[in-house]
């Protein structure tokens, strides 16, 4: 069952990892300047959160402790609503009933895959690639340092007496 878990866990992370990469690669550096709603945007208003839960998720499952994970999965869900409605009150104050019509259409925390849509091409701050990937390096970091804690704890169980 452990396993499972950090199987799971890791796909999580690479989903999330690979995900946020690719949602900052439609929107990185153009966010206050172009409502976007392809790519990514196009299944769910929110991909960077969605993928964000995954990874949080994930790091629980990975570091083989599902109580994190669940914990990880309540703060979430506790706290980004919150975030979502406060960007969402920003982004109809910036680009009007352009938002709305599609706050009508695309679905906040759920994708809907039906409406995918993407450009035939499309422009790519390398910037903001860069950043992130970087991002995207958290849940990498969060892992290597629970384990560094794990074994920290049993080196001084083992060596410290």
């Amino acid at each position: 069952m452990q396993e499972l878990s950090e199987i799971t866990g890791f796909i999580l992370l690479a989903v999330a990892a690979f995900g946020r990469i690719w949602c900052l690669i439609y929107v990185g550096g153009k966010k206050n300047d172009v409502l976007m709603k392809l790519g990514p945007y196009s299944i769910v208003r929110n991909p960077l959160y969605v993928f964000s839960f995954l990874g949080a998720v994930g790091l629980g499952l990975t570091v083989g402790n599902p109580l994190l994970a669940l914990f990880l999965a309540v703060v979430f869900a506790a706290y980004y609503p919150y975030v979502v409605r406060k960007e969402e009150r920003r982004l109809i104050a910036l680009f009007g009933a352009e938002y709305r019509d599609y706050m009508a259409r695309t679905p906040r925390w759920v994708p809907r895959f039906s409406s995918y849509s993407e450009p035939e091409t499309i422009t790519v701050r390398p910037k903001y690639v860069h950043n992130s990937i970087l991002s995207a390096m958290w849940f990498v970091w969060a892992i290597i340092l629970w384990e560094l804690f794990e074994f920290v704890h049993s080196f001084w169980g083992a060596y410290g007496k």
